[in-house]
């Protein structure tokens, strides 16, 4: 039962409206971001103020701002939003299940997690049904917010892009850089062999440079590369003609035939590592989206495998 007889008059439309503005703090954005109009926003508004007895958001140069009651209320609106959202999901479980999960991600995905998730989802009750994309030069940031993509992996943690901030990442596991190279037994390469050096380049999502061209660039250094392929054992290919290096994920080393005569080689010092996260859209989550998320940390944890040491 509610406390206050003014709070009636509230439906979910108008705390929607309301965790938007705390958010965005302009109402046009509120109205383009809920697909309402803008005298709606302001009809909602005049009513949460009514209703909570309070200014709620005062206009100033940088925007409606909150004021102390909204900042206080806004973790209890957001969570019964939530709560809302969270009882509406079990009434169409059953269709969820039946729909194709959409993930958009690199090769190294592929390579490294494809085959047991596939495992995971041919047991399942229906059965899932799982369907790749390819990460192109621009992250599919609309397509995650419309619930058109349901799981996007990239590397982390975000060093070369910045992601939406309505998006949530996760890591699943850490990674380094190792770089392949013809010779007689392992080195540590130096950074000037390395800028020295042409390079073959793997552009497994479309992208014309990765996070070791910006660390590259924060040392004032660049590389040469000569050749592009569209995958990590095309470019391992090239190396056995080819007096080239290549820089490749570690962990992908026991998914690749490696050429006789390619060393396995420490970086320059100073290369960075990284995680490789999945990111999704909590605004649309669902019973099918939390599923693939728990079978990829269940993957992960159980470990990948075993890397062959240079």
């Amino acid at each position: 039962m509610l406390n206050n007889n003014l709070l009636r008059k509230l439906d979910v439309q108008d705390i929607a409206i309301f965790l938007s503005l705390f958010k965005t703090h302009n109402a046009r954005k509120t109205a383009d971001e809920l697909s309402v109009s803008p005298p709606t926003v302001s009809y909602s508004l005049k009513r949460l103020r009514e209703s909570l007895s309070d200014e709620l958001f005062v206009r100033e140069s940088s925007g409606l701002l909150p004021t102390a009651r909204s900042v206080y209320i806004e973790p209890y609106l957001r969570n019964a939003l939530e709560a809302i959202n969270r009882s509406a999901e079990g009434l169409g479980e059953q269709d969820d299940r039946e729909l194709p999960l959409e993930l958009c991600v690199p090769e190294a995905f592929e390579l490294l997690l494809l085959p047991r998730l596939m495992k995971a989802a041919l047991e399942c009750t229906p059965r899932r049904i799982l369907h790749m994309q390819k990460i192109r030069e621009k992250l599919p940031t609309e397509e995650l917010l419309a619930g058109k993509v349901d799981l996007l992996c990239v590397p982390g943690p975000g060093a070369y892009f910045q992601l939406h901030p309505q998006l949530q990442r996760q890591p699943l596991f850490e990674d380094r850089f190792v770089c392949m190279a013809r010779g007689n037994r392992p080195r540590q390469v130096s950074i000037d062999e390395y800028c020295e050096a042409l390079h073959v380049y793997p552009s497994p999502w479309q992208s014309p440079r990765n996070m070791v061209d910006l660390w590259l660039e924060q040392l004032g250094r660049s590389r040469t590369v000569v050749a592009w392929a569209s995958n990590y054992q095309a470019c391992l290919n090239m190396l056995e003609q080819l007096p080239c290096m290549l820089m490749l994920p570690e962990s992908l080393l026991p998914t690749l035939r490696i050429p006789p005569g390619v060393q396995i080689n420490q970086p320059p010092l100073g290369c960075p590592n990284f995680t490789f996260d999945m990111v999704w859209a909590p605004s649309n989550d669902s019973p099918r989206r939390r599923w693939l998320r728990q079978q990829l940390l269940n993957i992960c944890e159980s470990g990948l495998p075993p890397t062959a040491q240079p």
